[in-house]
């Protein structure tokens, strides 16, 4: 007879992992905040924020690396902006393009590469053993003491809100989620542009990202 045991089914959120590191590069116009990694540009009226939240999203091994960002956009004129999450766009050092993403195709693609996984609420392993061989996969060369530990319903609340409008002197925040792998890049450019127009004459906002080798 198997054992029977559920767990908390949770997702790795990764800020550095095997040996690389993500270093923001601040360009012209651009402000560092050393301490948390962000980068901030103001330009027509709009104050962006970004920086890397996650280079792995994923419960365990999953075939398609997710990983994600965190970016606050301020309005500080005195009219609504459209904002929409879809017009932001990753691009790596041989100018390959990756949209973003939104949470439930995140959600999708974590369910599709998970095995053995009792449906949401009650999420975790039907068997020990699933459990244990899961265990053996998911071991990561890191300094950190612990992994952070997030489950399935806050890949919504902590994704970028999809109102679409937003008010004068107000802000958005939250994380924007691609299907890429970072650590693979030697360097990559996080734009966003506010228009999201096919003759728009180029990105608004390009935060610049260099990956080293530990």
């Amino acid at each position: 007879m198997r054992n029977w045991l559920i767990i908390p089914f949770v997702f790795l959120f990764l800020c550095s992992c095997a040996g690389v590191n993500v270093v923001p590069k601040p360009g012209p116009g651009m402000q560092l905040d050393e301490t948390s990694g962000n980068l901030a540009m103001s330009r027509n009226n709009l104050t962006v924020t970004a920086r890397i939240q996650d280079l792995q999203v994923r419960p365990y091994q999953a075939a398609d690396n997710l990983c994600s960002f965190f970016v606050t956009i301020r309005n500080d004129g005195e009219t609504s902006r459209e904002i929409l999450a879809e017009n932001f766009l990753l691009i790596d050092e041989n100018g390959t393009q990756y949209r973003s993403i939104p949470p439930s195709e995140v959600l999708e693609i974590l369910s599709r590469d998970s095995f053995y996984l009792i449906p949401y609420p009650y999420v975790g392993f039907y068997y020990l053993e699933d459990s244990v061989k899961v265990g053996q996969f998911s071991q990561f060369d890191s300094s950190l003491p612990y992994f952070p530990q997030r489950y399935p319903q806050e890949l919504h609340t902590a994704a970028l809100p999809s109102e679409k409008r937003l008010l004068p002197g107000n802000r958005l925040e939250g994380q924007i989620y691609f299907i890429a792998d970072l650590t693979r890049m030697k360097s990559f450019e996080l734009q966003f542009d506010p228009q999201g127009t096919s003759d728009s004459p180029g990105p608004e906002f390009s935060f610049s990202f260099s990956v080293e080798k530990k």
